[in-house]
């Protein structure tokens, strides 16, 4: 139970009104001793607030225990593997749960991102694919030496690879971990030649499902627990910045944990 007082107030009392919304019992406005309170509901997980604030609601009875718990309740969902990482009891469920997708992001690297043909139109020297002559008067009549083409490039820029760059991306700025965040880094540069997504459903609708995406799914799964709107484990609102919570009936405690400014912003160049 947390009391109704200070900034933190505003912030939880926005995402109760957002959870009371969908039908979500996450976060509960209650009354105790004449008192306004916040009371978690059926859900466990974690809320990352836009200031930097941070709560975390575990298993009842709270502690270590009940944080290995939920931790392994989000690779139960996600399909990783628990024993593949190390837990440590005063490691948040925060970063457990981006040391994971981290991981699971640089296992899939090392062993090689999916590109696609992808059609593209650009001034070339040469002809390559086909000229697009209406165009190509129209762009060069004054540069003769160049050619407005349309042809096939082999590019890693495709839904699966956007949306974990968009993962990565939100991630990176709630990690205060510093082989999470290497990892994260790494992961960005290497998807260098690939899209933000500006609609991630859009994107989710694109993925395919075969034998060579196979190696994509944990990473994916990741992806639609902080995306996609039907799983279920993702909450927004209007000062949230990320937010992951299981319905995992009543089995919960009072958040346990609160942090200020999770991660120092760097200094402006």
């Amino acid at each position: 139970m947390i009391p109704d007082s200070g900034g933190l107030s505003a912030l939880l009392g926005d995402f109760a009104e957002v959870c009371a919304a969908d039908g979500r019992r996450a976060v509960l406005l209650a009354e105790e001793n004449g008192e306004r309170c916040f009371k978690a509901g059926s859900y466990c997980g974690f809320i990352c607030f836009t200031d930097g604030t941070f709560v975390e609601i575990l298993p009842y009875p709270g502690g270590a225990e009940a944080r290995k718990r939920l931790c392994a309740e989000f690779c139960r969902r996600c399909g990783a593997e628990f024993s593949r990482y190390v837990f440590e009891p005063d490691t948040s469920f925060l970063e457990f749960f981006i040391s994971v997708f981290a991981g699971e992001t640089m296992k899939l690297i090392k062993s090689g991102v999916l590109s696609t043909y992808a059609s593209r139109e650009e001034n070339m020297t040469s002809v390559q694919g086909t000229i697009l002559f209406a165009e190509n008067i129209r762009r060069n009549l004054v540069h003769r030496e160049r050619l407005y083409v349309r042809h096939e490039v082999f590019t890693p820029d495709r839904a699966e690879n956007r949306l974990i760059k968009a993962a990565a991306k939100l991630l990176i700025g709630l990690t205060a971990d510093a082989h999470s965040s290497h990892h994260l880094n790494e992961s960005l540069s290497y998807l260098g030649e690939v899209a933000v997504p500006r609609n991630t459903d859009e994107e989710f609708g694109k993925c395919v499902n075969t034998r060579n995406t196979r190696k994509y799914s944990t990473v994916l799964g990741i992806c639609r627990m902080l995306f996609d709107k039907n799983e279920g484990a993702a909450f927004t609102g209007k000062y949230i910045a990320c937010a992951q919570l299981y319905d995992m009936g009543h089995d919960t405690a009072p958040a346990t944990e609160i942090k200020k400014r999770l991660r120092t912003p760097e200094p402006q160049k």
